[in-house]
């Protein structure tokens, strides 16, 4: 299935002080708009087994997808570099197959400009959903 969904990737070290603050509004903006699951489990099953079949349902499509990529992990280094992203944390954004839209280093300081970048490049038929059920104008309302 094909998916033209906008798709934003993180990218982080586990060392770097900024990333963490980043990563609070980063967090809070992907539960707004990326899909959300409910936790499914086997009614006939003991709830107390630790080996119950668990499986996640989707119950609302979001707008957008969020991902992330740990740039000190060794597997990731030469990815990081080949996508110029050297500077963290880093924000790159990929819309189906038009490829990548947008990279740029972005700070706790100019989250703003992650924001305005998720409102310009979201699907006119996405921005419906918008955060907590408001138009997605409101995530130029929030508080990030």
């Amino acid at each position: 299935i094909k998916d033209e969904r906008l798709s934003v990737v993180k990218v982080f070290a586990s060392w770097c002080k900024t990333c963490q603050i980043f990563d609070i509004r980063y967090r809070k903006l992907a539960s707004q708009l990326s899909d959300q699951y409910t936790l499914v489990s086997d009614p006939n099953t003991n709830s107390n087994n630790s080996n119950n079949p668990q499986s996640y349902q989707l119950t609302r499509r979001g707008p957008v997808r969020f991902a992330e990529m740990q740039f000190d992990d060794p597997n990731n280094e030469e990815m990081c570099r080949l996508l110029n992203a050297t500077k963290l944390p880093y924000v790159l954004m990929y819309k189906g197959s038009k490829g990548k839209v947008a990279d740029f280093q972005c700070g706790p300081s100019n989250f703003q400009r992650l924001v305005d970048e998720v409102n310009e490049l979201m699907d006119p038929m996405d921005e419906e959903y918008g955060v907590d059920g408001f138009a997605s104008s409101s995530l130029e309302e929030m508080e990030w």
